[in-house]
């Protein structure tokens, strides 16, 4: 009898945690979009530029109508070879287009992530960059316009509280904010991160001497865009399916807290145009570009949206065929620019 109502109370915890986690995945495929049903659409024709590697972020000079793109070989990467990269330039008037090498010096194992231009006072430029370096902190690498218009090397900023850091905005010669994906500090809060969705992502201050946390309690921190005028921050939150929109001090850096802006999807970077409007890469299924990653041969849909004056327009939907796991989006001229995380391409639309 001891027997088989053990086999019973088994068969019973069996049940349930198979219930469970079907539950569980379907939610999570539901909350990925797996089931959405996706349109192609574009604004225009569409061609695409090859690179010799994925450009996941893109920025723009608007004033010399210069694309910059953060160029690294992430299919490489992801497969644990050991890899480098750089930043190349693109000449958005020149015809043909062509990408050519942007920095004239560069730190060694460079590893290019998110991006940031600023422009100082007396007109030069300096770009910041995120990098990943094999066996190394994380650091931002800052780079200053030289005579030949090219970026040479001219600083690094480490510190512990560039966990997981992934998008970066410029606000001064040596001031910026960066986007933490990540924040568990273990196994047990990785998994409430990942798989429950908890908001351990912060995003950090810079003021050019000490760093501090600016903004916390974030889903996957993974995008960041500043208004034209300089006070307003834009976060997006990959696991959030959310923008999150801060007031910025322009004096001490502080972020307060102002709205969210919903997406129907998961969010990447962000660009801001010259108006004012967002322009945001969105994840439209998480589960395909997670697949994506292991099998180039599986695509992963990529979608641009523009945000402005309250209201979300789907600018560009592609199911993957087109461009796969697109990660930027930025307007300049009447073109849309796409960079992919793993796809070495530029894809390049008309907007009628």
């Amino acid at each position: 009898m001891f027997v088989k109502t053990w086999q019973k109370r088994t068969l019973i915890v069996v049940a349930v945690f198979v219930v469970v986690v079907g539950l569980f995945t379907l939610e999570f495929m539901s909350f990925g979009g797996q089931f959405r049903d996706l349109r192609n659409r574009s604004p225009g024709a569409c061609s695409t530029l090859s690179l010799n590697a994925s450009a996941e972020d893109i920025q723009i000079d608007r004033n010399r109508s210069i694309a910059y793109l953060s160029s690294l070989n992430r299919r490489s990467l992801v497969e644990g070879n050991d890899v480098k990269g750089t930043v190349l330039q693109v000449d958005l008037v020149a015809d043909p287009l062509r990408a050519e090498p942007a920095l004239s010096s560069a730190p060694s194992g460079f590893r290019p992530h998110g991006m940031s231009l600023y422009r100082m006072g007396d007109g030069k430029q300096r770009l910041f960059v995120i990098s990943h370096p094999e066996g190394e902190d994380h650091v931002v690498e800052i780079f200053e316009q030289d005579a030949d218009n090219r970026f040479a090397h001219v600083g690094s900023v480490r510190d512990p509280l560039l966990v997981s850091p992934n998008a970066i905005v410029a606000v001064g010669p040596q001031q910026f904010y960066v986007a933490n994906d990540k924040g568990a500090t273990g196994i047990f809060q990785r998994i409430a991160e990942s798989l429950f969705r908890r908001g351990l992502s912060k995003v950090v201050y810079f003021d050019g001497e000490t760093m501090t946390i600016a903004a916390d309690g974030l889903k996957s921190a993974v995008g960041m865009g500043l208004s034209p005028d300089g006070l307003t921050v834009y976060v997006a939150e990959t696991l959030g399916k959310r923008i999150s929109v801060y007031t910025r001090n322009p004096l001490t850096g502080e972020l307060v807290f102002r709205e969210h802006i919903e997406i129907d999807g998961s969010p990447d970077n962000i660009n801001v145009d010259a108006d004012g409007a967002l322009w945001i890469a969105t994840h439209a299924k998480l589960l395909d570009l997670i697949r994506h990653f292991g099998d180039a041969s599986h695509r992963a849909p990529t979608t641009i949206l523009r945000y402005a004056s309250g209201v979300l327009t789907p600018i560009y939907v592609n199911d993957g065929s087109a461009i796969s796991a697109g990660s930027v989006g930025a307007a300049f001229g009447g073109r849309l620019y796409i960079g992919s995380i793993t796809e070495p391409k530029l894809h390049i639309c008309r907007m009628r």
